[in-house]
């Protein structure tokens, strides 16, 4: 062997070493990455929360919940994981994280928080009055659910708020419509409406202006069915008349 093909053949070896070597180093720190304990990556991930980096958190957060299931840490890292898909306004995912929380977790302490971040799910989609308002409707339907399970959580004083704001945009949302087809001259579906605002939503403060609507729907329609009838006794007591 020459000595050209001597070094080769010794750069070729140093080569492989250091690649098995990096290999071997890389395999060293996915390792001590692994064994880290339950509570050191909570606490890294709670750190990833609260400097909004909220995609590494849920990553963090996934590890401590598939890597240590039966942990302490691991039902703080379901809620922690619904809190950073909620802080990146990924509301669909955060409910059905904060679902699957009090699903596997019915008697845990943090249900209540569970339950009021699913009604902020919902009421943080609501859209304007005039729009279609299933997520007013829902958020309110888990509002009163944390009432009715824990009236007496931290969170009633919010929830309270919220629910009076849902309602409103709720009652808003069907006077809109009844003057909408009270105008387009759909007077029963127009009272049906104003009679709905009028029974379900006492507080709505639009109460006077609502009965009047009703006093005009219920005498137009009173006229209608009224009108025909007098036009026809008036022709034909003209028509007596008119014989004798």
């Amino acid at each position: 062997m020459t000595r050209n093909k001597a070094l080769q053949f010794l750069l070729v070896l140093a080569l492989i070493a250091l690649l098995g070597g990096c290999s071997t180093v890389k395999g060293w720190f996915s390792k001590k990455e692994q064994e880290k304990p339950p509570d050191i990556m909570a606490e890294e991930g709670i750190k990833q929360l609260k400097k909004k980096k909220y995609d590494d958190a849920i990553e963090t957060f996934e590890k401590v919940r598939d890597r240590y299931p039966y942990s302490d840490q691991a039902m703080l890292a379901q809620i922690k994981v619904a809190d950073a898909y909620f802080y990146k306004k990924k509301y669909d995912e955060a409910l059905q994280a904060y679902k699957e929380f009090e699903k596997l977790h019915p008697t845990n302490k943090g249900v209540p928080y569970a339950i009021y971040r699913q009604g902020l799910c919902y009421y943080r989609q609501r859209t304007t009055i005039d729009r279609d308002q299933t997520y007013t409707f829902k958020a309110l339907q888990e509002f009163r659910r944390l009432k009715q399970k824990f009236p007496k959580c931290e969170y009633i004083p919010n929830v309270d708020k919220y629910m009076a704001k849902c309602r409103n945009d709720l009652a808003e949302h069907e006077f809109y419509v009844a003057v909408f087809y009270f105008k387009t001259k759909h007077y029963k579906a127009a009272l049906d409406r104003f009679q709905v605002v009028a029974q379900e939503y006492p507080e709505f403060p639009k109460q006077g202006e609502i009965k009047d609507y009703i006093d005009k729907c219920q005498t137009i329609m009173a006229e209608r069915e009224e009108g025909p009838k007098s036009g026809l006794l008036y022709n034909i007591t003209n028509l007596f008349d008119a014989r004798w």
